[in-house]
């Protein structure tokens, strides 16, 4: 499934390309032909790909709630990526994780990228949408209000934000 802004190319890793991204990642970057980074996937993402590649195999969770790559859409290259987790299937509530590449932060590609996913997920039966961030993530946390987040505090170490109904318009900032 993938989806598109005004800047960016945005998919949801499928079974087979989780699977070449923990297996061969330079095939995946070949296969997807982006630009190849060694700086991505993140250690976060390598920790929680074959989790969720288990959980979408034994239909424990459904396609588009795990991560999505972002890359810019005409040169193809590694903005990062945005990871969604759904509690249980019936519930009508997500949350968002997102990281992007260093040298790709400050462009607002994220923002673009946010609201999008949660223009998705507000389409596919969620209201509520939880983010969240470390506290030392001051940018993160810009991000999320510009989109219209509110800011609830700390939970388990991180900053937790949330959103309900529509956010900006993606190609509107």
């Amino acid at each position: 499934m993938d989806m598109e802004t005004p800047r960016l190319t945005m998919k949801a890793i499928t079974m087979e390309m989780g699977k070449q991204l923990v297996r061969f990642p330079v095939t995946f970057f070949y296969e997807q032909e982006i630009s190849y980074v060694t700086d991505w996937p993140t250690n976060a993402l390598k920790a929680e790909l074959p989790l969720y590649l288990e959980e979408f195999e034994t239909g424990q969770t459904s396609f588009g709630f795990g991560p999505w790559i972002l890359h810019t859409k005409y040169q193809k290259d590694m903005v990062g990526d945005i990871f969604i987790k759904q509690p249980s299937q019936d519930a009508a509530q997500a949350e968002l994780f997102f990281d992007i590449r260093e040298e790709m932060q400050g462009k607002k590609y994220e923002d673009e990228a946010i609201i999008s996913i949660c223009d998705w997920l507000l389409k596919h039966g969620i209201e509520t949408i939880h983010a969240f961030c470390k506290p030392e993530e001051e940018e993160k946390q810009e991000v999320l209000t510009r989109c219209g987040f509110k800011k609830l505090g700390p939970v388990g170490g991180l900053i937790q934000f949330r959103t309900y109904g529509q956010l900006l318009p993606a190609d509107g900032m």
